[in-house]
C-alpha cells in the first residue's frame, strides 16, 4: 500500500498532463516515472538513501 497511492497518483499525473501526447511518447514517460520509483524505493529499503531526505 506504501508503493501503490504514490504509483497510482503519479500515473494518474501523467494522464491528465498528456492526453494529447503520443502513445510512444506517454509509454517513455510511464517508463521513465516507475523506473524512478523502484529506485528510490530501492536505495531507502537498502539503507543507502540520505538521511536528509528520510521523513521522520
Amino acid at each position: 500500500m506504501e508503493l501503490l497511492i504514490p504509483l497510482v497518483a503519479g500515473l494518474a499525473l501523467i494522464w491528465l498532463i498528456g492526453r494529447r501526447v503520443p502513445w510512444d511518447a506517454k509509454l517513455m514517460t510511464i517508463v521513465v516515472t516507475l523506473a524512478v520509483i523502484v529506485v528510490v524505493v530501492l536505495l531507502e529499503r537498502n539503507g543507502l538513501w540520505p538521511e536528509a531526505f528520510r521523513r521522520r
